[in-house]
């Protein structure tokens, strides 16, 4: 759409420069206040007439109706049919045959279509993820991971270069408490059998025994202590744990189809910190406070940040504070991304802050991206308590329900077992990338696996009844050719015009998604796309024996065109497409 925006924005500058000598509008102011209007029988590019009529002292509904008159005396030749105001806005209506230059584009671009450079030579580290190990992978991971994911996929295509971490929690107080109940109620035979879901059952069983036993936590500490100074038995069964569990963790994210850069995890930083402690004891940044070190957050309305423990192991703002200083003269990024929960607002502000103090101006393009929790019915989960949802449980289960509703619709179906992981994969992420991030993420698998909603499902079949439409005209001999082809009838059609405006909507769809840091607003690119496909197939007879060849590659066209598009989109929401369901 920029394009045509860029044509608006030109038409609106000239009227402007013409007509009045008080304002001073550039072509990129005029092209930055433009905006999709809020329903599609409004236009398909709206100007708010609100700055303006404040310059000029004009009632916006007057001025939207003076400028809409002067406009349509200059658009014979354009790319617009017609400009009317509604209110306060003037809108512009693309003329079909400019609509349909987004289809042709598709066909020149590809995998490509939507995708812009507005990032280039800007780069990102984002980290996400991040999962302790030495226990399972539960639903809450499996948030941080396809956000982190999707996000990683928006800020690529948009041109920026994306250094992917992976800050796995590999060391600190968790760690203390695994090995205490390794080594006091272990078993070789129990974590040779199933080494994740063992060690997930010792972190549980130390936390009912901590609960009976309080001194257990000053235990663990003392042994979390003996492993960070280099007990060598120590290490050798905290190094085992980590490997069992990346091992583990890395089919999951195969399975996800998520992949890192880097995985590094807390661990990694324990040979950096000690030069850290030491940078923020010369800048006097670091104060005893009741035995332990920290720094004092007064000023800025913020507990300390703690940064020693009074036993003498650090916690994990000093390795947070090493990793970003790292990672700095390491990958020197342009902005530095946290994909952290909501509940960790204040420790971001805390390590941030104190970065700042150190005098690292490049603290200042650190962020967080907060996210809501995931709610069942029996509201929060917490491991401490057992009472953790596995991610492969939860996949799992979904590919059983798919699998039903396969059996049930389509018995015939060829490889049902990969289709079915397909869209269980696919209703759960979209389920979690659909929401606000900044919401939680309610769990209804009615709602999740509903292939009528405005889910998952519905999108793949949808993409689906695309690839069953091409396959049903080659049967009949209206084999697609494959390239763009250009029809006035189509262009007459209603339904078809909506779908192809659609598509040049992909790309500032995009930008806004990596502006606000949501997939969900490409996840409502998605559905909208869907349902315009789904309006068009209902009103448009696509293998009708009475149309011309040419007529019949048109319609064609426009489903392949389709197909690539919905592709394109679900591609950045690490979602597959099946060709059949």
């Amino acid at each position: 759409m920029f394009r045509y925006n860029l044509e608006a924005a030109k038409f609106l500058h000239g009227i402007l420069s013409a007509s009045y000598t008080e304002v001073n509008f550039s072509i990129d102011q005029c092209s930055q206040l433009l905006e999709k209007p809020q329903k599609e029988n409004h236009g398909d590019i709206a100007f708010p007439c609100f700055q303006l009529a404040k310059i000029l002292k004009k009632a916006p509904p007057l001025l939207a109706q003076e400028l809409s008159a002067k406009l349509n005396t200059l658009l014979e030749k354009s790319s617009f049919t017609k400009v009317e105001n509604l209110g306060p806005y003037i809108n512009f209506h693309l003329s079909p045959e400019a609509a349909f230059s987004f289809l042709k584009r598709v066909y020149e671009e590809k995998e490509s279509f939507g995708k812009s450079q507005i990032g280039k030579g800007k780069k990102i580290l984002l980290e996400y993820s991040s999962p302790n190990v030495a226990k399972e992978f539960h639903i809450g991971h499996f948030r941080n991971t396809v956000l982190g994911q999707s996000l990683n996929n928006l800020y690529q295509a948009t041109g920026h270069e994306v250094i992917s971490v992976n800050h796995l929690g590999d060391w600190g107080a968790q760690f203390g408490n695994v090995l205490y109940a390794y080594l006091h109620y272990g078993s070789e035979e129990e974590l040779k059998k199933s080494p994740i879901d063992y060690l997930t059952k010792l972190y549980v069983q130390f936390h009912e025994e901590q609960e009976k036993n309080p001194e257990l936590t000053k235990e663990a500490r003392l042994l979390l202590k003996e492993l960070e100074l280099g007990d060598p038995k120590l290490r050798i069964l905290w190094k085992r744990f980590c490997d069992l569990s990346i091992e583990d963790l890395k089919k999951s994210y195969s399975r996800l189809g998520v992949a890192f850069d880097h995985y590094l995890g807390e661990s990694f930083y324990e040979d950096k910190v000690p030069a850290l402690l030491q940078e923020l004891k010369e800048k006097n940044l670091l104060i005893e406070s009741e035995g332990a070190q920290v720094v004092d957050l007064e000023a800025y309305k913020m507990p300390p940040c703690l940064i020693i423990t009074s036993l003498g192991t650090t916690l994990y703002a000093a390795r947070d504070l090493a990793a970003a200083i790292y990672r700095y003269n390491r990958f020197q990024f342009t902005e530095c991304y946290y994909v952290i929960g909501s509940e960790q607002q204040l420790h971001t502000k805390q390590f941030f802050q104190v970065l700042k103090l150190m005098g690292y101006e490049w603290a200042n393009h650190m962020h967080h991206i907060a996210y809501g929790l995931y709610r069942f019915k029996d509201g929060k989960f917490s491991t401490r308590k057992g009472k953790v949802i596995l991610m492969k449980e939860v996949i799992e289960e979904a590919k059983e329900k798919v699998l039903s509703v396969i059996e049930a619709k389509n018995p015939s179906l060829a490889k049902k077992a990969e289709v079915a992981e397909t869209v269980a994969l696919g209703a759960v992420i979209f389920n979690d990338l659909s929401t606000d991030r900044v919401k939680d993420v309610e769990f209804d698998w009615e709602k999740v696996l509903d292939f009528e909603g405005d889910t998952g499902p519905y999108l793949q079949y949808s993409y689906a009844r695309a690839a069953s439409i091409l396959r049903q005209a080659e049967n009949k001999g209206h084999k697609f050719t494959g390239t763009y082809q250009e029809s006035k009838i189509l262009q007459s059609q209603p339904s078809a015009i909506t779908l192809v405006k659609h598509f040049g909507r992909l790309s500032s769809s995009i930008e806004a998604a990596v502006r606000l840091q949501k997939p969900s607003i490409i996840a409502n690119y998605a559905l909208d796309l869907a349902k315009n496909f789904n309006s068009f197939y209902r009103q448009v007879k696509v293998i009708d024996e009475n149309a011309s060849k040419e007529e019949t590659q048109a319609k064609l066209c426009l489903v392949a065109g389709t197909k690539i598009v919905l592709q394109n989109t679900l591609a950045l929401l690490c979602m597959r497409c099946p060709e059949e369901m």
